[in-house]
């Protein structure tokens, strides 16, 4: 009898134990597909964070992760949603509407007396603008080819930013105001990076331009504190204003053969600027292109140059030397491009030394101007 019921409880036990298991396993496998399923909800809301057009543009990101990796390719559903945008400004909302591409809507003006939760009447200056969109989907109908003027403006949160291969355009401030941007990857194929698209980006660390790159607008890195050299692409022609200015930490720069014009204040206070090279095929250095560049200490002008404009390498304590290699022109020069207090020996190729020692405001250095055989 007692070993009947010992087999009856070693048998309960048995069955406990499997049934703990199968549950437990059950248990897991429910956890499993709960998270499979928020993690696909993550991704779904994710997407819808997005806002994009139907020519292929990213026209704003509204989520709050801080590091970003942007589709290369998305889809818009068939259904139509209402949105409204509330601002206090009319111009406000019309200027948000055409940066984000809404092409059309209705705005009514709510101005007047509201009561707060305490019963508190005041009055605001309220209006709303409505319109109708399709909802950014997971999809392959449409391949993302820019960035939108504005897409992450003054976006505090992004610490790093992927952009797909697909893009070809960054737009006008399109990563302007990111304080917190430290990494981006650049897409291959890139062509254009409009006005401002990176200024105040303090924290962006140096990036690889693909050689793709054929236009830079100015200020699209003003203010990047963080960079220590930048890579000037070959299909580049023209440094536009202010470009780079105030990029204290850039050491190093080399600009090509193929830039033929650097305007003005184009690395304006980049005053770590040490190792300056610029080659053959340069033409025009325009007003304080360098002004403030306080770490350099000398510079060789190509003998292509024929503009130099006014301050463009003023305020250069450091800058003792000049070499200007010109051998049968003399540059033109639009006021003082060097500080006289500062500069110590312009030396210049034997055969245009009788002409520029007289020859406009170069005549202003001329007890500094070298024969180059006298080096």
């Amino acid at each position: 009898m007692e070993e009947n019921k010992s087999k009856s409880k070693a048998g309960i036990s048995i069955a406990m134990i499997l049934l703990a298991i199968v549950i437990g396993f059950g248990f897991v496998i429910g956890l499993t597909q709960t998270s499979g399923a928020n993690n696909l909800n993550t991704n779904k809301s994710e997407f819808s964070n997005y806002s994009f057009d139907e020519n292929g543009t990213l026209l704003a990101y509204i989520g709050d992760k801080t590091e970003i990796e942007i589709p290369a390719t998305y889809s818009l559903s068939s259904q139509v949603e209402n949105v409204e945008m509330n601002s206090s400004s009319i111009y406000t909302l019309i200027d948000k509407a055409n940066r984000l591409g809404i092409k059309s809507y209705s705005i009514e003006n709510k101005t007047g007396n509201y009561q707060d939760e305490w019963g508190n009447t005041y009055y605001q200056e309220l209006y709303t603008l409505s319109y109708k969109k399709r909802q950014v989907i997971e999809g392959t109908d449409y391949k993302v080819t820019a960035i939108g003027s504005g897409a992450f403006q003054n976006n505090v949160n992004i610490t790093s930013v992927v952009i797909p291969n697909t893009v070809t355009t960054i737009a006008d401030n399109a990563f302007s105001g990111c304080t917190k941007l430290a990494h981006v990857n650049m897409p291959e194929e890139l062509q254009r990076i409009e006005h401002g698209a990176f200024m105040n980006c303090q924290k962006l660390q140096n990036i690889e331009l693909p050689d793709t790159v054929n236009y830079i607008g100015g200020q699209a890195f003003q203010n990047c504190d963080a960079f220590t050299t930048i890579n000037i692409p070959t299909g580049i022609s023209e440094i536009y204003d202010m470009t780079f200015y105030n990029c204290d930490n850039i050491f190093t720069i080399e600009i090509p053969s193929n830039v033929r014009m650097i305007y003005s204040q184009a690395f304006y206070y980049c005053r770590n600027l040490t190792n300056l090279t610029l080659h053959e095929g340069l033409e025009r250095i325009e007003n304080s292109a360098f002004y403030n560049c306080r770490a350099l200490t000398n510079v060789s002008l190509p003998s292509t140059l024929y503009y130099l404009g006014q301050n463009s390498f003023y305020n250069c304590p450091l800058l003792s030397t000049v070499y200007l290699n010109n051998e049968w022109n003399v540059p033109d020069m639009s006021g003082l491009a060097f500080s006289n207090a500062y500069i110590q020996r312009i030396y210049v190729n034997d055969s245009i030394y009788d002409q520029i020692i007289n020859y406009g405001n170069w005549a202003n250095y001329s007890s500094k101007i070298y024969k180059l055989s006298e080096i």
